[in-house]
C-alpha cells in the first residue's frame, strides 16, 4: 500500500510519528483513518441536528409550519399576468448571491435522483445543502436587509441551552460570532476527514472557536483529537442537552474514546494497522470498563442484578 501514497503525505507521517518500519507507518496511517472514521458518525449527528433546527426555526418564524421554503425561488404571481415579468422571485429569506447558489445546486442535485414527477420540498432541499451554508447562513441573520431581531429570534429558537448568554446575549454579535467560529472549527474537521488529509495536525481550539495549540508529538495529537471531541458533544448541547447524551452513550463514541489512547496508537504501530488490529483496541477498553462494572456490580444491591438478568431470560 505504501508505493500507492505519495512521498510527500508519507514523509510528512513519518516525520510526526518518526516511524521506524514499514509496518511502523502503516499502522500510523491506519490509526488516523479509525479515528477519522469514529468523528464522522458525531459530526453527521451534530451537522444534522443544526440543519434541521435551523430550519425548524426559520420556517415558523416566515411560514408558521415546521418546513417552509424560506430559501427557496418563489413562483412569480405577475408572470402569468405579463409574460415579461420574472417567472421566479428572489426566496422570503435575504440569501447572498452564493447561497442562492447552493440551493439552486441542491433543488438541481434533488431533481437529477428523483423520478421525473417528483416536486422538490424544503425538506429535500434542506438535505442537500452543505454545512457551510448554514454557517454562512448564521453569520448574516444581523444583515440590515433582514428583518430587524432575527438573529435574536432564530438563534435563541437554536441554541435555548447556549451557555453564557447573560453575557453574550442572542443579539449580540459576540454571540453570532462565537457559533460561526465554532462551526467553522468542525467544516474544518469534516472537511479534512472528508479529503483523507491528516486529522493528527488539527489545531486545538477553545470553547469560543479560537484556535490554540497545533499538534507536534503524537501524544499532542492523541490529547488535542480528545479534546476535540469533547468540544463536539458539548457544542451539540446548545441545541438540546439530550444530543450531547446520546452522542456519549453511543458505540461510535466509546471507540473514538478507545481509540484516542496511547496504547491504541502503540497497538496500531506494533501491528500495522492490519485486520484485527481494531477489535484488539476495543477488545482492551472492554476489558477495562467489564472491571469496571464488575466491581460497581459487587457493591450494588442485588435487585440491581435481578433486574439485569431479566434480559437474558
Amino acid at each position: 500500500m505504501l508505493k500507492h501514497l505519495t512521498a510527500p503525505r508519507l514523509s510528512t507521517l513519518q516525520r510526526f510519528f518518526l516511524t521506524t518500519s514499514q509496518t511502523d507507518t502503516l499502522g500510523c496511517y491506519a490509526w488516523n483513518q479509525a479515528v477519522a472514521a469514529g468523528m464522522l458518525p458525531l459530526l453527521a449527528d451534530v451537522e444534522v441536528s443544526l440543519r434541521n433546527a435551523l430550519h425548524g426555526a426559520l420556517s415558523r418564524y416566515y411560514g408558521a409550519v415546521d418546513s417552509f421554503g424560506w430559501m427557496m425561488p418563489r413562483a412569480n404571481p405577475a408572470h402569468a399576468i405579463n409574460p415579461a415579468a420574472p417567472m421566479l422571485l428572489p426566496p422570503i429569506h435575504k440569501l447572498s448571491s452564493r447561497s442562492r447558489d447552493d440551493v439552486v445546486c441542491a433543488m438541481d442535485k434533488v431533481s437529477g435522483r428523483k423520478p421525473a414527477a417528483h416536486v422538490v420540498t424544503p425538506d429535500d432541499v434542506v438535505a442537500a445543502l452543505p454545512l457551510g451554508f448554514w454557517e454562512v447562513l448564521i453569520g448574516a441573520l444581523a444583515h440590515h436587509a433582514q428583518p430587524r431581531g432575527l438573529q435574536a429570534h432564530i438563534l435563541a429558537a437554536v441554541f435555548p441551552h447556549a451557555p453564557d448568554t447573560a453575557l453574550f446575549p442572542y443579539d449580540s454579535p459576540a454571540f453570532r460570532k462565537r457559533v460561526v467560529a465554532l462551526l467553522k472549527r468542525l467544516r474544518d474537521v469534516r472537511n479534512r476527514i472528508g479529503h483523507h488529509d491528516a486529522i493528527w495536525t488539527i489545531p486545538e481550539f477553545d470553547r469560543f472557536g479560537t484556535l490554540g495549540l497545533i499538534p507536534r508529538r503524537p501524544r499532542h495529537a492523541v490529547n488535542s483529537l480528545r479534546r476535540l471531541v469533547d468540544h463536539l458533544v458539548w457544542f451539540a448541547g446548545w441545541i438540546d442537552p439530550a444530543i450531547s447524551v446520546h452522542l456519549r452513550n453511543s458505540d461510535h463514541c466509546w471507540s473514538l474514546q478507545a481509540l484516542l489512547d496511547r496504547h491504541a496508537l502503540a497497538t496500531y504501530r506494533r501491528w500495522g494497522g492490519r485486520a484485527g488490529t481494531l477489535h484488539l483496541v476495543l477488545d482492551r477498553a472492554a476489558t477495562q470498563n467489564h472491571r469496571m462494572e464488575m466491581r460497581n456490580r459487587m457493591l450494588a444491591p442485588p435487585s440491581a442484578a435481578r433486574s439485569i438478568a431479566r434480559y437474558f431470560y
